[in-house]
């Protein structure tokens, strides 16, 4: 009777041993997996920052157009690209794990694109300046995901948008 009740125990030990160790296998999958997420959505809001013409070094050489009548002026292109890039941090926020180190960079980014739309909205006049602010705002938020994230690689605010490779 007592080998009995020690197999059962061994038996019992061991189908609850191996459970918890499934478990936390499946548990450890599942939290790589919303990184792996979470790193590929950021690598490609980089990217994207780094592909705006709007952020570009050369965007803002003068002459500048600055007519708000003309859907084509330097200054609503400026503006319509922004706002598409603020859509594009907000889509990159929705694959955020809630304890994501990343969240403070993205809601800078964010609140840099509002600051911008409102300041060239206000004083189209001071285009080039905001958009230079824009820039290195959003440049210090790309560091900042970088280090954060050793297997991003580092792509300034409109570096590639007129890259030929």
């Amino acid at each position: 009777m007592q080998v009995l009740i020690a197999q059962a125990m061994i038996a019992t030990i061991s189908v609850a041993g191996g459970a918890l160790i499934a478990l936390a296998i499946e548990r450890w999958r599942g939290r790589r997996s919303e990184r792996l997420t979470e790193v590929g959505a950021l690598r490609l809001l980089i990217v994207e920052i780094a592909a705006r013409r709007a952020l570009a070094p050369d965007f803002t050489a003068p002459p500048l157009t600055l007519d708000r009548a003309d859907p084509s002026s330097d200054l609503n292109s400026a503006v319509r690209s922004i706002r598409l890039l603020r859509k594009d941090v907000r889509a990159a926020r929705a694959q955020l794990r809630s304890t994501s180190p990343a969240w403070p960079a993205l809601d800078e980014m964010v609140a840099a694109c509002n600051v911008f739309i409102e300041a060239t909205e206000a004083h189209p006049l001071d285009l080039a300046v905001e958009v230079d602010r824009l820039r290195s705002r959003l440049e210090a938020a790309v560091r900042e995901l970088v280090a954060l994230y050793p297997e991003l690689e580092l792509r300034l605010p409109g570096s590639m948008a007129y890259a030929s490779r």
